[in-house]
C-alpha cells in the first residue's frame, strides 16, 4: 500500500513538473511566433489554462500531502495540548466540509459541461472541471486518514513532519 501511494505522489510530482513546461513551452512558442513572425498558435492559450487548472490542484494535493500548506499556530500553540487538539480536529472537519463544497461544485460543472468543446481546441470543458472532481475526491481521502491518524495520537504528542502524515 505504501508503494501504490509514493507512486501516486510521484506521479503527480511528473504532473506537476509536466504541466509547467507545457505552459512554459507553449507561451514561450507563441510569444515567439506573434513578434517573430505576425502568427499563432491558436490553441496555446486553453492549452496553457487548462495544464495551469490541473497543476493547481495537482499541487494542492501534494502540499496537502506533505504539509507544505500554510499554517497559523498563534492560537494553538498558546494553548493546552488538549483544546490544542479540539482546534485542529475542528480544523480537519472544516476541510472536510470545504473539501465536500469543492466536490459537489465540481460533480455538476463536470456534469454540465461534459459534452461542451472547448472553443479553439474542442476538447470537453469536463476534463477542465473534472480537475477539481480528482482533487476533491483525493483529498477527502488524503484529510480522513490524517483525521484519524490525528484522532488516535495522544493529545500533547507532535508529529515529525516526517512522521506526521498517515499515507507517507
Amino acid at each position: 500500500m505504501k508503494e501504490l501511494l509514493r507512486l501516486y505522489f510521484l506521479t503527480l510530482k511528473i504532473l506537476i513538473v509536466a504541466c509547467l513546461v507545457c505552459i512554459t513551452v507553449l507561451i514561450f512558442t507563441n510569444v515567439v511566433l506573434r513578434y517573430g513572425f505576425n502568427s499563432g498558435l491558436f490553441f496555446s492559450e486553453e492549452i496553457s489554462r487548462l495544464a495551469f487548472v490541473w497543476l493547481v490542484f495537482s499541487g494542492s494535493q501534494l502540499m496537502l500531502h506533505e504539509h507544505g500548506h500554510i499554517g497559523v499556530d498563534i492560537l494553538t500553540s498558546r494553548a493546552s495540548p488538549k483544546l490544542a487538539k479540539h482546534l485542529l480536529t475542528l480544523t480537519y472537519l472544516l476541510m472536510l466540509f470545504a473539501t465536500g463544497l469543492l466536490l459537489q461544485g465540481s460533480w455538476k460543472q463536470t456534469l454540465i459541461n461534459l459534452h461542451v468543446g472547448a472553443p479553439s481546441t474542442g476538447i470537453s470543458m469536463g476534463f477542465f472541471y473534472g480537475a477539481g472532481l480528482v482533487f476533491s475526491i483525493s483529498s477527502s481521502v488524503l484529510l480522513c486518514a490524517q483525521l484519524f491518524k490525528h484522532l488516535v495520537t495522544p493529545a500533547g504528542v507532535t508529529l515529525s513532519s516526517s512522521a506526521h502524515g498517515v499515507l507517507k
